[in-house]
């Protein structure tokens, strides 16, 4: 899903548990929105958050200056959206719960799984910790505190908020994004006329790339966390996704970025929450059922494979017809 206070000096490359990781970086950039919040102390609300926004704009636009320029723009957007408009000592309390939670080595470590399971020796990016919006349901319940977005193959955003079992969450999020990653490095994508491009066959992103892209993460990621499944796992029963199927199936071809959206998510109206998510994921888990030497946890083969060749190998449709 694609954004001299620069830089913290915390950030670091690591390669001590794996040498595929090298050009990895994980930036607690939590910290640096820490020190933002202590400049504005003292003054009234409305200006402490606009500083705060300006200030994490510009911090974003420097961190993702080697991305793509509508990645960098969707990635600064995103940062300042996630702060939202938080009581100022929520935010300073949150922050002070992330640090303590240690998620910059957890982010750390599981990275090294996630090199061992899927080596990419050439994959070189950065991991953005970013403090999430905590008055947002959606963040705080249904992705308990974590959720990521990668911007190519160059960056990702983990926004982070403490909630019960985010520690564990984030782990698997990062995997998620992991596989996101190494997909982005196979098949590369730019946006072009405000559609997502493959560079490769210069042929645009469509709904059906965009829902087995996100089964292949929760794939890669459930294999790595066993007993664990994202809120879209399950979001769909036999009898509702009977029902949304035709409209899906409709639309597996549509390249609009705003639809592919709608369809993924939900638009609270025709289309169910998680929609496309579930559909990518059962997809994907057909897919291993035809294939199980195809273990999204140690073979680049799947990660890197064309969604219309899982689809066709598949023929996949719901388990359910309704009456």
């Amino acid at each position: 899903m694609l954004y001299p206070m620069f830089a913290p000096s915390t950030t670091g490359k690591f390669a001590h548990r794996h040498r595929s990781l090298m050009s990895i970086t994980v930036v607690p950039a939590y910290r640096v929105v820490k020190r933002f919040l202590k400049d504005v102390e003292g003054m009234p609300t409305d200006a402490a958050l606009d500083s705060l926004w300006g200030n994490l704009r510009t911090y974003m636009q420097h961190m993702l200056s080697a991305s793509d320029a509508p990645f960098a723009d969707l990635g600064q957007r995103m940062a300042v959206s996630q702060i939202g408009d938080p009581s100022l000592a929520d935010l300073a309390k949150g922050l002070d719960d992330i640090e303590a939670g240690h998620p910059k080595e957890l982010v750390e470590d599981t990275l090294a799984r996630c090199a061992e399971a899927l080596p990419r020796p050439d994959l070189s990016a950065r991991v953005l910790l970013l403090p999430g919006d905590g008055q947002s349901r959606v963040m705080v319940s249904q992705m308990h505190g974590a959720f990521g977005v990668s911007l190519g193959s160059s960056a990702t955003l983990l926004f982070l908020w403490p909630s019960e079992r985010w520690q564990q969450w984030l782990c698997y999020t990062i995997a998620h994004e992991y596989a996101h990653l190494v997909r982005n490095l196979l098949l590369p994508r730019r946006m072009t006329g405000g559609k997502l491009v493959y560079q490769k066959t210069q042929e645009p992103e469509t709904l059906l790339d965009a829902m087995v892209a996100e089964g292949i993460a929760d794939a890669f990621a459930m294999r790595l966390f066993p007993g664990m499944a994202p809120a879209s796992y399950s979001a769909l029963e036999a009898e509702t996704e009977a029902k949304v199927w035709p409209k899906v199936r409709r639309r597996l071809g549509v390249s609009d970025t705003s639809e592919i959206r709608r369809m993924l998510f939900g638009d609270n109206d025709r289309i169910p929450a998680w929609t496309g998510h579930t559909i990518g994921h059962r997809m994907v888990q057909d897919y291993l059922n035809l294939h199980p030497t195809a273990r999204p946890a140690g073979l680049t083969g799947l990660v890197g494979l064309h969604a219309k060749v899982i689809f066709e190998a598949t023929q996949y449709h719901p388990r359910l017809t309704p009456v």
